[in-house]
């Protein structure tokens, strides 16, 4: 999505104030316009007109102002709805508009949050030999949609397809940072810069685009593609429709929108969003409009609006100016508004990258000042004219130096060395670009690119204070995972309760009996308060429960006693029979009480045991303090009279008693109380303040209140009883499973070779899980280490890439704390992972993670806990090799990075490689040897101009325990460390031998002699003596044979680019695994058959080497360079093959064998690497030093599962087909 874009409108401002000033003849023509016959340059009839023009007569205006007629224009109306000048030039500055406005949307700038932020990934940014960056670096809840960049499509077929074998492992990490974010969508972005650049897919789009046979093919991948790698939406990104600098047809301006209306209405459970520019250049050729109706959002690219493009470009010129500013940004974004495009589908795009110029002098640093070049490449980025933020942060670090906020264009302009000049966005002006969107009512904003970003996503983080996403919590609500994972089993309590007055106890409870001293033989515990005489209350306690003891507490003869025996909770007062509080004439109303109280030992009685009335009868005096006041009655808890109870004005100390209950635990307390005076009979024989005392079915009666209540009545504060005993158990099997698993699996914690049948494809995962016959063909014991391993690993997926229940972590911590593995607890290996681990962790993401926690416990719990070495030494975790770990004095083979002495020399730098093969038609043998042009060393680099190619050094790593290679810087204090690393030819130059003597034979790839025959057509096929005699050794061009442009494909000083740094010890380890040799010599026996541990150790760090030289030929960038290598190869083939026919009129297949034998080549080379790994790794895993240290067993262990299930070599785009010019 780095790409240029013109300033068109300029340009046509320009043209027509060239066009003004035009002076013609009949011999000088006007360069633009029709020439008059008065000698001025213009359009329409009055320059163009038969009895007018004298010259360029057929020249036609652009647009018609509105006289010039239908026969001299080109268009009658301008594109995008842009103005057309009296001149017949369309354009949206004064100058054409005149005092026409554009009408802008306009909304506050205080909203400050938006429902869209776009955020691009890039594949290739794990693969930058610097400054990568991992999804997993991607920080939550900043992003609402992060669209990977880029998939491709196949031109044959036209379906979806991964760029790249292994963007399909980033398809799954991308993918999983929505198990940490519940409003994260993902979207696969197709399309780009590139993929309309020349070659196989310049013209995909527009053809899929033009027939409905291949929308079908490529929407029915779409389909699958999504399904396949959990992708939420589709980001089509064509650059550019209809433009013909970019390829485009006519037609396609009416057919995207057709495309886009079937693809929106297949993908209707996805989103569908469209790239734009925001150039009139290019945005003239898309007819928003209607594509407007058929996606959900617009991204607009508002950025690269300048940059070392503008030098050559007449109308631009090489002025310093930003790739991303303001001014230019209102320009693109009114072309929308010019067609009513709604502003909510809208995002506004910005850059996490600088673009930079070399300025031509160092005094005249301004916009408007001129440069000569972009800045240098840097290391990471490796693009002259383009810096990382990240590798800005760098260099305003190393030169001590900050940038100046241009305010106005809304960017930030830093100037450092000898004339770089360079802008960028930052904090600050993307909180400028934010609120400009918002003013512009935009739905939301975009990022090119998330991956641009430092290590610890310091631009993200601004952009979220800038431009924060809106939260929807309801999502949270439905999608998170927030239980606990653990299922809590309710036993409710039942509390005893009174009955409304013409109730019964509920079926099979028990009616209490009155327990006091004065209670009758068999008296039933009643209270006829609020009755009027309509019935009794009746107390009743549930039947599955022991009963309390319960009495009413005490008469004296009217002299009635309110207290409750000790032990006993008030539950209920009657006050009849009861004498005046204070004497005959009372006080207040208030009248001395009889309570109903029962005992609070039982779980019947728990709610109540919490509670208590409080001052009585000054009830005003009362306070709850603290505790939960539930219930607030001037009679209490039924016929308890407060002084001044008959009036609801509280004052002069009048005012209601309350119940206080002090409820720490939620599952034991009164809930949802209230105040019911209506339930129960019907209302209409009583008058409307007559009151009934009921609750509804399931509350309990805590107070009534007779206020207000007329005939005796009363109503009712009712609560629910929340009471409830939990019992604690996993609450889904997923739990349980993994409980069961890790236990087994940490048993012996060493991986087995059957679970590393999921590496490097994620998606076999879930495939295999759903057919296990697979494995069952193993004895039940494997097929039981496979399940716990894999659960394992599943299970660290979860906890350390996901979001985990707390459950989940139980489930580890509980094991892990038991196990000899004691240091890896929860929270200590997630600080390791995020902390001292970072680097390995982030590259190793979510997909190669878990394993290699699971594969490594031993090793990560000495690392985490710091407290011993089980037994093995420290050396163990340590690959570093020296003279004395690796190399035998007097072996040639072994080479040594550690000693200073040995400076690199050219391997045989300019070389040739004899070949002899036999005339047919003679018997002599002839000399057809090839000839290797010479090739740059490493000693031949610049620090600055090779800065890129320095830093992208490959080495093993230094952790025996990292399979894969890693790559390091070779720059050391400015000077370039040539002793640790040579220049590789990714495809070995001697392969080219073996592949001329496979083809003049016949044969496929291989060492033995009886290797498989070259068919065609189920016939043995060779190539001919003549091709290489004859056809390959002609001399056709200025590059020389066909054979010296093979071997220069292969990398030389004419083509260093397709040639990597490689460290001195896996280059020879490469360059002899090609031919299918030993890799290492013979040390590996001497080291093998060693009885110390050091000679095993080496014999280990070998063994990983030569997995890791094998591994670096699947990385991204050395593959690319090999894939470039192949291209040229067959390229160069196809058209000898051409030559070939020309001259004997014979039809060779030099590239058909070349596609076969590469084929066989690599699955030879990995067969070969194949059984040196598991040969030397089952060796020394019957070592007693090895069997008897965890860590040393498990690596060991890791290396011979890679070695039994090595990937081949990826091939994805090594064999595209080609045209009859040889041309892919």
């Amino acid at each position: 999505m780095i790409r240029p874009a013109w300033a068109s409108l300029v340009t046509l401002l320009l043209l027509w104030s060239f066009v003004k000033a035009q002076e013609c003849s009949e011999t000088v023509p006007c360069e633009n316009g029709c020439c008059s016959k008065f000698g001025f340059c213009g359009f329409g009839k009055d320059y163009c007109s038969d009895d007018v023009c004298k010259n360029n007569c057929d020249a036609k205006a652009q647009c018609d102002p509105g006289d010039f007629g239908e026969d001299f224009v080109e268009l009658e109306k301008c594109p995008l709805n842009v103005c057309c000048s009296k001149h017949g030039y369309c354009g949206t500055t004064e100058e054409f508009c005149g005092k026409k406005k554009v009408d802008r949307p306009s909304c506050s700038k205080d909203d400050s949050s938006f429902s869209r932020v776009v955020g691009y990934y890039e594949s290739w940014s794990e693969g930058r030999p610097c400054n990568r960056f991992y999804p997993e670096q991607i920080p939550k809840g900043i992003y609402t949609h992060i669209n990977f960049a880029f998939a491709g499509i196949d031109p044959d077929t036209y379906e979806l397809v991964p760029a790249s074998q292994s963007d399909i492992e980033l398809y799954e990490r991308v993918a999983a940072l929505k198990k940490k974010d519940s409003q994260l969508k993902v979207m696969i972005a197709v399309g780009g810069w590139t993929f309309n650049d020349p070659g196989p897919t310049q013209t995909t789009f527009s053809d899929i685009a033009r027939s409905e046979k291949a929308q079908k093919a490529f929407i029915k991948s779409v389909l699958s593609f999504m399904q396949t790698y959990d992708f939420d939406g589709l980001d089509l990104d064509w650059e550019y429709p209809q433009a013909e600098d970019r390829a485009g047809r006519d037609e396609d301006f009416e057919n995207f929108p057709k495309f886009m209306a079937n693809v929106k209405k297949a993908l209707t459970d996805y989103e569908v969003s469209v790239t734009l520019p925001a150039s009139f250049w290019y945005l003239q050729h898309f007819d928003i409009k209607k594509l407007s109706k058929y996606v959900d959002f617009f991204n607009m690219m508002t950025y690269d609006f300048h940059g070392v493009w503008d030098k050559p470009n007449k109308w631009v010129g090489p002025y310093l100016n930003s790739h991303t500013n303001l001014t230019e940004i209102k320009d693109g974004m009114d072309l929308l508004w010019r067609n009513d495009i709604s502003p909510s589908k809208v995002t506004l795009g910005m850059a996490f990258y600088g673009r930079g110029f070399t300025a031509t002098s160092p005094n005249c640093l301004e916009p408007g000042c001129t440069f000569e070049s972009g800045t240098p490449a840097q290391a990471c980025s490796g693009e002259i004219g383009v810096m990382l933020n990240s590798e800005i942060e760098d260099i305003m670090a190393s030169e001590n130096v900050s940038p100046v906020l241009d305010k106005e264009a809304a960017v930030q302009v830093l100037t450092y060395g000898d004339g770089y000049w360079v802008t960028y966005d930052d904090e600050d002006t993307l909180q400028l670009k934010a609120d400009f969107a918002r003013s512009q009512c935009l739905g939301g904003v975009m990022v090119w690119a998330i991956s641009h970003d430092t290590d610890d996503a310091k631009y993200s983080i601004a952009l979220a204070k800038a431009a924060p996403r809106k939260k929807f919590p309801w999502v949270d609500l439905l999608l998170a995972d927030s239980e606990s994972g653990y299922t809590y089993d309710e036993h409710y309590k039942e509390q005893c309760r009174w009955t409304g007055c013409d109730e019964i106890c509920p079926n099979n409870w028990i009616r209490m009996m009155r327990k006091d001293s004065k209670a009758r033989d068999q008296e039933f515990m009643v209270d006829n308060t609020g009755c009027d005489g309509r019935g009794s209350h009746k107390l009743c306690c549930p039947p599955d429960q022991d009963i309390p003891t319960c009495g009413w507490y005490t008469h004296h003869n009217g002299n009635c006693d309110e207290t409750c025996p000790s032990g006993t909770k008030e539950i209920g007062s009657n006050a009849a029979y009861c004498d005046l509080k204070g004497g005959a004439q009372g006080i207040a109303g208030a009248k001395k009480y009889q309570a109903a109280c029962c005992t609070v030992d039982t779980q019947s009685m728990e709610l109540y045991s919490q509670c208590s009335w409080q001052d009585w009868p000054v009830c005003a005096n009362g306070s709850c303090g603290d505790d939960d006041t539930i219930a607030e009655s001037h009679t209490g808890s039924g016929d308890a009279r407060c002084i001044g109870w008959y009036s609801l004005e509280d004052s002069d100390g009048f005012g209601p008693r309350k119940y206080c209950c002090d409820q720490p635990d939620e599952n034991t307390a009164w809930s949802s109380c209230d105040w019911y005076d209506n339930l129960g009979s019907s209302t209409s024989e009583f008058p409307s303040d007559y009151c009934h005392a009921n609750c509804p079915d399931g509350d309990v009666r805590v107070a009534m209140e007779q206020s207000e209540c007329a005939g005796g009545s009363a109503r009712a504060r009712c609560c629910k009883p929340d009471y409830k005993t939990l019992t604690k158990r996993f609450s889904n099997d997923e739990d349980v499973y993994y409980d069961s698993m890790l236990d087994s699996f940490l048993d012996d914690a060493v991986c087995d070779s059957v679970s590393d049948i999921f590496d490097w494809d994620p998606f076999k995962r879930a495939r295999a899980l759903s057919d296990l016959s697979l494995y069952r063909r193993a004895d039940d014991s494997s097929f039981l280490k496979w399940q716990a391993e894999s659960a394992t690993i599943s299970l660290i997926s979860v906890l350390f890439w996901g979001s985990p229940r707390p459950a989940t972590i139980d489930v580890w911590d509980n094991q892990i704390r038991v196990s000899v593995y004691n240091s890896l607890s929860y929270e200590n290996l997630a600080d390791y992972i995020q902390n001292a681990g970072r680097e390995l962790f982030m590259s190793l993401g979510s997909s190669q993670g878990p394993r290699y926690v699971a594969c490594n416990m031993a090793l990560l719990n000495q690392d985490v806990g710091g407290d011993g070495d089980d037994g093995g030494g420290s050396f163990i975790t340590d690959c570093t090799c020296e003279r004395d770990d690796c190399c035998q004095e007097d072996d040639d083979e072994c080479i040594a990075f550690g000693e200073q002495s040995l400076r690199i020399a050219a391997r045989s730098n300019e070389k040739t490689y004899s070949w002899f093969i036999p005339d047919p038609s003679t018997g002599e043998t002839v000399d057809l040897s090839w000839y290797a042009p010479e090739y740059p060393i490493a000693t031949d680099l610049k620090p600055v101009e090779d800065l890129a190619k320095l830093t992208e050094t490959w080495f093993a790593s230094d952790k025996c325990a990292v399979l894969r290679p890693v790559t390091k810087s070779i720059l050391r204090n400015g000077l370039v460390q040539t002793d640790v690393a040579q220049m590789d030819h990714a495809f070995e130059r001697n392969a080219i031998v073996s592949w001329a003597d496979s083809a003049f034979d016949g044969l496929l790839a291989g060492k033995s002699s009886d290797r498989d025959k070259f068919m065609r057509d189920g016939e043995h096929y060779s190539l001919p003596f003549e091709f290489f005699q004859n056809t390959l050794t002609q001399v056709n061009s200025p590059a020389g044979s066909f054979q010296l442009r093979m071997m220069n494909a292969l990398g030389s000083n004419a083509n260093p680019d397709v040639m990597t740094l490689l460290s001195k010890e896996l280059n020879r380890m490469k360059a002899n695994f090609w031919l299918y040799n030993q890799p290492v010599g013979e040390r590996i026996n001497k080291f093998t058959k060693g009885k110390n541990k050091r000679d095993l150790q080496k014999a280990g760090g070998l063994i990983r080497d030569v997995i890791a030289a094998y591994l670096w030929h699947n990385e991204r960038k050395p593959n690319d360079r090999l894939k470039t290598v192949v291209n040229s190869l067959r390229e160069i083939l196809h058209e000898a093959e051409g030559v070939h026919y020309s001259r004997y009129q014979v039809r060779v297949h030099a590239v058909e064998h070349f596609d076969a034998w590469l084929g066989s080549h690599f699955a030879a080379m990995r067969s070969s690497v194949s059984t040196f790994v598991t040969t030397y790794a089952t060796t020394l895993l019957d070592k007693d030093h090895v069997q008897n240290n965890k860590i040393w067993r498990a690596q060991i262990k890791n290396m011979e599962n890679k070695g039994n299930i090595l990937e081949d070599i990826d091939t994805e785009g090594f064999f595209p087909s080609l045209d009859d010019d040889g041309n892919t």
